[in-house]
């Protein structure tokens, strides 16, 4: 059997006494995950769950959390993160549209027996059901399979090199999908993973400081996270593997990161296509923009043009993903499935991702843009992508973010910048028609609950 469930299973197995999982308040080690996991399933069948079933989680952050889905897979279920932070109406729409039958808000007291069942976990099954962040539009409830986690997690761990003296930061919410990869490239290989509580990650001070007293040996962060970590990191940590993804990272964020890891990671993907498709080692003498790495093992990358023709070495086309890390399809939503997830005659079945990238002759993928943040403005086409990407080069800026509004250009920007500076950067480096009309500089932007900006709410602050 090819599950996670499986990996974690044999490592129960191997070492029951080794710590799998701590927070700042407990400790399991991979005996107690077992049991813990083990009792979750038990309390799923009574309560009536079958293999398929949608299950709803709602619970703090804790070890018991990883117990917790488990669980879920050993009874044959699906798990569905439900993030308290968000408002009521965004979750009662998560549930419906990923059809939940059952809410876990509590974790069984009982434990079981100290080995893992591994149940009904089924690699075609679907393991989980991951909302898309909607910050850009309606959310999406994507299913991935049991198969296609499992291979992520398997080629992850090709990269990074996971064994028992590492652990993982678990520090993203649990309901972004890279929280599964913390939790499992570790546990799949007799590792542990460190889950922050809420009050750690209010203070970014101290949530390093704890990561560092545990020996983290890697970290995911998306770069607008990695921003407030920064300062707070210990320089030189050779140990250190920092894994950027989410959004563009910039080569001087990345030179910074080097300085204080010894490797810095920048991958990419869609959660259509189960977490992350390509990964790049980074060196800091690269220059913008960043390459987002060449496919992993399992997965492969097309560029495609409006025909469906492969795009030439070089020339820009829209990102298409194959291979076994592809989702099954969007809950409840037949026709975009249809739309999004297309059967090619030459490369298989293929997710149309909808981002812009080139790719070099080495192999190795460049993030470009995306097609919905093209704009064609007064007659010229514009990537708001390249505009945020400039002025995130000016020293004083932080974060950047480009839209269009009243038929003009509007630059919001985060740092310690004056309109009148980064408006002459920009004219440094950008034709005139890309220089935006309105420049607001912010001391803090709206985030959402993966870290990443949320330019919806950010828009509706702008100033009228």
């Amino acid at each position: 059997m090819n599950t996670v469930l499986h990996e974690v299973a044999r490592q129960v197995r191997q070492a029951p006494g080794a710590v799998a999982a701590l927070d700042p308040a407990s400790e399991l080690s991979y005996g107690r995950l077992a049991a813990r996991a083990n009792a979750v399933a038990d309390v799923l069948r009574e309560r009536g769950a079958r293999p398929g079933d949608v299950v709803g989680v709602a619970l703090p952050r804790s070890a018991d959390y990883v117990a917790v889905i488990l669980g879920i897979w050993q009874a044959g279920a699906v798990f569905l993160p439900l993030d308290p932070a968000l408002p009521p109406e965004r979750l009662r729409f998560q549930q419906r549209q990923a059809g939940m039958s059952l809410l876990l808000d509590s974790v069984p007291c009982a434990e079981g027996t100290a080995e893992l069942r591994t149940g009904d976990a089924e690699p075609e099954r679907c393991a989980y059901v991951m909302f898309t962040s909607g910050s850009t539009g309606r959310p999406k409830a994507v299913l991935v399979s049991h198969a296609s986690l499992h291979n992520c997690v398997r080629a992850v761990a090709e990269l990074l090199g996971p064994g028992p003296d590492d652990r993982y930061a678990a520090n993203q919410t649990f309901s972004f999908d890279i929280a599964l990869l913390e939790m499992f490239v570790p546990l799949s290989h007799g590792g542990a993973t460190l889950v922050t509580s809420e009050a750690l990650q209010a203070a970014p001070e101290r949530l390093v400081g704890w990561l560092e007293r545990h020996r983290a040996t890697v970290v995911h962060a998306t770069p607008t996270a990695w921003r407030f970590l920064l300062p707070y990191l210990t320089p030189g940590r050779e140990e250190l593997q920092a894994v950027c993804g989410g959004e563009v990272l910039t080569a001087r964020l990345a030179a910074e990161l080097a300085g204080r890891a010894g490797r810095v990671w920048n991958f990419y993907g869609p959660t259509e296509v189960t977490v992350w498709c390509t990964a790049g080692l980074v060196t800091a003498q690269e220059p913008d923009p960043l390459p987002v790495g060449r496919p992993l093992a399992g997965y492969h990358v097309v560029l495609l043009d409006d025909a469906g023709e492969r795009v030439p070495d070089g020339e820009q086309g829209e990102i298409h993903v194959g291979g076994l890390g592809v989702a099954l399809g969007y809950g409840g939503a037949p026709e975009l499935t249809a739309e999004r997830f297309v059967d090619h005659p030459e490369h298989g079945r293929l997710y149309r991702t909808g981002d812009l990238g080139r790719l070099r002759p080495d192999g190795r993928l460049w993030f470009t843009g995306r097609r919905d943040r093209q704009v064609q403005l007064r007659g010229y086409r514009i990537e708001l992508g390249e505009i945020e990407c400039v002025a995130q080069e000016h020293p004083l800026v932080e974060l950047a973010a480009a839209h269009v509004v009243d038929e003009g250009l509007l630059l919001f920007a985060q740092g310690d910048v004056t309109p009148r500076a980064l408006r002459k950067h920009l004219a440094a480096h950008l034709p005139a028609y890309m220089i935006p009309s309105r420049i607001e500089v912010r001391g803090a932007f709206p985030l959402t609950p993966t870290k990443k900006i949320d330019r919806v709410a950010l828009l509706a602050s702008a100033n009228r």
